[in-house]
C-alpha cells in the first residue's frame, strides 16, 4: 500500500516537472524568436549602414566635399617626384 501511495507521488511529482520544463521551454523559445527579430533587425541596419559608408567614402563624394566645402582645388600643373 506505501509503495504504491509512493509510486503515484512520484509520478504526480514528474508530471508538475514535466508541466514546469515544458513551460520554461515555451518562455525560452519565445525570447529566442525575439532576440532573432531584433538581430534580424540590427543585421539589416548594418548593412546599410555599411552602403553608406561606401558612399560617403567614395572618390567622387570625396572630391565633391573637398571643392565644396574646403574650397580644394586640383593644381593646374602636376610634377613628378622623384627619390
Amino acid at each position: 500500500m506505501l509503495l504504491g501511495i509512493a509510486t503515484w507521488a512520484g509520478i504526480a511529482v514528474t508530471g508538475v516537472q514535466t508541466a514546469r520544463q515544458s513551460g520554461e521551454m515555451r518562455d525560452l523559445f519565445q525570447r529566442l524568436s525575439t532576440n532573432q527579430e531584433v538581430q534580424d533587425r540590427l543585421l539589416a541596419e548594418y548593412r546599410l549602414l555599411l552602403l553608406e559608408r561606401a558612399t560617403l567614402a567614395s572618390y567622387l563624394n570625396i572630391e565633391s566635399v573637398a571643392t565644396d566645402d574646403f574650397n580644394m582645388r586640383f593644381p593646374e600643373q602636376v610634377r613628378r617626384v622623384e627619390r
